[in-house]
Parts: C-alpha cells; sequence; structure tokens
C-alpha cells in the first residue's frame, strides 16, 4: 500500500470516528478501541514502507513503539531516518497530517451535525 494510499485511510478512519461521535456518543466510545488499533497497523504499515524506501534498518523495538505510541514515535523515526537538510521538513508535513486527522474528525463531526 503506497503512503499516499494510508493517509488517506487514516482520515478516512478519522472522519468516520468525528461522524459515529457527532450522532452516537455512547456507541462511538466502544469503537474508538477498534479505531485506534487499525490507526496503529495503519501507522506502521507507513513506517514500515517508508524504512524500506529509505535502507532504514527497523530495530524490534522501534517497530514496537510504533505500534504502541504512533503519534509520539513516529517524530522520533522521522528524526533519525532522515538527514539534517530533510528533518524539518519531514516533521512539519508530520504536523500537518496530525492538524488533517484532527480536521477530519471535525468534518465527520460537522456532516452529522448537518444532516440532522
Amino acid at each position: 500500500m503506497s503512503h499516499q494510499r494510508v493517509v488517506l485511510w487514516i482520515m478516512v478512519l478519522m472522519a468516520g470516528t468525528g461522524l459515529l461521535d457527532a450522532g452516537h456518543a455512547d456507541a462511538a466510545a466502544q469503537l474508538h478501541l477498534v479505531v485506534g488499533v487499525a490507526v496503529s497497523y495503519l501507522g506502521f504499515l507507513w513506517y514500515r514502507g517508508d524504512s524500506d524506501a529509505r535502507g532504514f534498518r527497523r530495530s524490534r523495538w522501534l517497530s514496537v513503539a510504533v505500534v504502541a505510541l504512533t503519534v509520539a514515535t513516529i517524530p522520533y523515526y522521522l528524526v533519525r531516518s532522515r538527514d539534517e537538510a530533510e528533518r524539518g521538513r519531514a516533521l512539519v508535513a508530520y504536523a500537518a497530517c496530525l492538524a488533517a486527522a484532527a480536521f477530519a474528525v471535525w468534518v465527520g463531526m460537522a456532516i452529522h451535525i448537518g444532516l440532522t
């Protein structure tokens, strides 16, 4: 799966979560674990694809950390896998992805509110 497709699926999951949260908060709370596992899996897919493309040797502990603490570990990986010229740009792109995920949740909520 390509990097762009993984990010797109994460955004779709976030929008779906927002849609469910706005309409059925009690039922959606039970799905947060499933969504969290799916996002961790997709984050690992991105990490695996990126590290393979860059020839970065993945350690077992970093792989576990990427699955367990995706949001916190990806910046560490970005700093370790990029040279100095690329680090800042990679971290800004990651921050933009996090902002886009939060926006996708908001869009999902707005869609539900607009439909009711």
